[in-house]
């Protein structure tokens, strides 16, 4: 009887172990931080968005849709984002304070990335009734509505990049639209 008792107590202590094991486990899964790192712990307040941001932003959007079984689109938020936090739900704002975001900076490289995609999008959309212009304006025999067609051709370059992105954020986001697009629409699967 002795022995089976001692057996008793090593396994019940193997299985209290184990569950703290556990516990500790899932505990820190639930908490992982998923922000960027900025150097000495201060957030970025630059106006331009870094490859870091970005991977850390999808990384941390994609694990909340999966967490919470739905993929709100994030609403939309005032070009201040110095209240951001206020304006998020508030659920959404507290899960991401737990994985060490801070939820300004999330909200604004949200918007960052739709304005970079949006100026993209509209930008490849002028340069292409850009061409047909320049085309039509070649092709035309007609002096007059040549030069009117090169005249809207000018007039449509002037609209090009209208929200002023970079050229380091058109390069960190070009290569990547489609996959933004979809994760920014809740289609991350």
């Amino acid at each position: 009887m002795k022995i089976q008792k001692k057996h008793i107590y090593i396994i019940l202590a193997i299985f209290i172990v184990a569950m703290i094991v556990l516990a500790s486990t899932v505990c820190h899964m639930q908490n992982e931080k998923l922000a960027p790192h900025y150097p000495d712990g201060k957030v970025s307040t630059s106006n331009q968005i870094s490859a870091e941001e970005i991977r850390a932003f999808l990384r941390t959007w994609i694990k909340y849709c999966e967490e919470n079984e739905n993929c709100p689109q994030l609403p939309e938020l005032s070009y201040d984002t110095t209240d951001s936090a206020n304006q998020l739900d508030s659920s959404l704002s507290s899960w991401l304070k737990r994985r060490g975001w801070d939820v300004n900076r999330f909200a604004y490289i949200d918007m960052r990335l739709r304005i970079i995609i949006s100026t993209i999008l509209r930008d490849k959309e002028i340069l292409k009734r850009q061409r047909l212009m320049q085309d039509g304006a070649n092709n035309t025999e007609d002096a007059t509505v040549a030069t009117t067609l090169r005249r809207a051709a000018d007039f449509q370059r002037k609209n090009l990049n209208i929200e002023q992105i970079s050229a380091a954020e058109r390069e960190l986001v070009e290569p990547q639209l489609e996959a933004l697009i979809k994760v920014l629409q809740g289609q991350y699967n």
